[in-house]
């Protein structure tokens, strides 16, 4: 057997004897939640075949060892194994024909479809380090993962790749939940803006470049303004949202979903405190899960989020890409979630709390989609006017880039001659789209400036995707009798607006 690698047929124990160390044994291992998280979603992916690389050096874990572990009394290891997840199975002769072969079709053939790796540090704890696995299915498209970028993988000279977003374990030495959530934002937001993406060691020391009432080493969390210090190190701006009764808590984080834009998550898990996860996909049902998003009595317009029942999370404590699922509304806070965390006697589920939503976004968006909010709550007496029978109506709201604008209305049912004006127009860089829908039909659409100003009116064009629709708005609007009314409701620029 080749000392280099070695090749297991996947099951959970050979999954525990791989991710093992010389300090962590595979008994430690299966009992940790991780390692089971782990073992469950690889069996749903129908992985067959596990390829470990005995050797391997990886620059987070190097860059933890040289800042700490190489200081320790215990000689730790400088270097990790790599375990690679295929959905065929095959042993070593076969696997041996892939290497030194230039044909790729023939090494798909052979090892099946690549779905990630796994990096496993040679440490007591926190053994699972960079780990890059492949998403679940859409399932008809329900299940989104927009916050995923392209990684590529280097075996013994065959080339892989696979569509994910990193994810690894907490190391309370040296990066906390806030530091490893920032981290995995950072591989997303460097793809989408090209903005750097620092190892998890120097996130947390450029966060205690702000001053704290803990020590930067051993790390023990970040404090919200540590880590806006560190969007603002990597070239973002922090936009930081409280969860309130009347934020739709739900919607807002899948309107910079949508885009790509990963958001990092606060929230107070019952018994046990504070933790941040990343957010990097959703579900979304074709009905409304619920009923309402923001607290009972609270203002609030019909949206997208009312249909989306579970938010996928990078959740250190638990896993890459898992599951929160969004529990009805209550008095205080409007969105309660529950995941896989549990108590350790009861085995109770807990609950999530949400506290804060932080988004790292890119300087010259500037317009918020609360911003955006607050101008479609005005169309609410119109469409009452104009909608005299109950209706399902839904705005979708979210932020998107000129190029994907351009791209997705393309393969969109759009009216001709708006495809063809929005095509050749000079658009902002960055734009937010308000899709009216009444029982799934586009009704009207919005495009609002993402980089203009708090203050301004942000709305720069208008789509009418149904023209009886747009023939009763217009009646309504040319009414001299409702003018003043429709005036003082939606303010003179946007009734200007929407008439002319």
């Amino acid at each position: 057997m080749n000392s280099s690698y070695s090749i297991k047929i996947f099951s959970s124990q050979a999954l525990f004897e791989a991710l093992s160390n010389d300090y962590c044994d595979n008994i430690k291992v299966s009992q940790q939640s991780r390692a089971n998280y782990l073992s469950s979603y690889l069996k749903d992916l129908n992985t067959k075949t596990i390829v470990i690389e005995n050797d391997y050096t990886d620059g987070d874990y190097l860059e933890d060892f040289a800042s700490y572990y190489v200081r320790c009394y215990r000689d730790y290891q400088r270097r990790c194994k790599r375990l690679h997840f295929f959905d065929a199975e095959f042993d070593e002769t076969i696997f041996c024909q892939c290497i030194g072969s230039s044909r790729k079709p023939d090494i798909k053939k052979l090892l099946g479809n690549y779905q990630g790796f796994v990096v496993v540090r040679p440490l007591p704890t926190a053994i699972v380090g960079r780990t890059v696995l492949q998403t679940y299915p859409s399932d008809s498209d329900r299940r989104h993962y927009a916050v995923v970028k392209e990684y590529s993988a280097n075996l013994f000279g065959i080339p892989l790749s696979v569509s994910s977003l990193a994810f690894q374990e907490q190391d309370t030495v040296l990066a906390a939940c806030a530091t490893v959530a920032l981290w995995s934002a950072f591989h997303k937001t460097a793809d989408l803006f090209g903005t750097s993406s620092p190892r998890p060691a120097e996130i947390t020391r450029i966060a205690n470049g702000v001053v704290s009432t803990t020590r930067a080493i051993p790390s023990h969390g970040l404090e919200i303004r540590q880590m806006a210090y560190a969007i603002r190190s990597v070239g973002l701006e922090p936009e930081l949202i409280q969860a309130s009764p009347n934020v739709p808590l739900v919607s807002l984080a899948y309107s910079y979903l949508k885009m790509g834009l990963p958001t990092i998550l606060g929230v107070k898990i019952e018994g046990r405190g504070m933790h941040a996860l990343t957010l990097a996909g959703y579900s979304e049902r074709k009905n409304r899960i619920n009923q309402q998003e923001v607290a009972s009595g609270e203002k609030s317009i019909p949206l997208v989020g009312l249909r989306i029942d579970e938010l996928y999370a990078h959740d250190d404590q638990i896993g890459p890409f898992s599951r929160l699922v969004i529990k009805p509304s209550s008095k205080d806070y409007p969105v309660l979630l529950e995941g896989s965390w549990q108590d350790s006697q009861t085995k109770k589920i807990l609950t999530l709390q949400p506290i804060f939503l932080l988004v790292p976004v890119y300087n010259k968006i500037r317009v918020t989609f609360l911003d955006i909010l607050k101008w479609l709550e005005r169309m609410g007496p119109l469409l009452s006017l104009l909608l005299t029978q109950p209706q399902d109506i839904e705005w979708d709201v979210f932020i998107t880039t000129n190029n994907m604008m351009k791209d997705s209305i393309n393969k969109e049912p759009f009216p001709v001659d708006d495809l063809k004006r929005l095509l050749v127009k000079q658009n902002p860089r960055f734009i937010w789209r308000a899709i009216l829908r009444i029982n799934s039909q586009p009704l009207l659409e919005f495009f609002a400036d993402g980089t203009d100003m708090e203050r301004s009116f942000p709305f720069y064009e208008l789509v009418w995707h149904n023209v009886d629709f747009h023939e009763a708005c217009k009646k309504v609007l040319d009414d001299n009798r409702l003018t003043n009314i429709l005036i003082e409701l939606l303010e003179q620029v946007f009734y200007n607006f929407l008439k002319n």
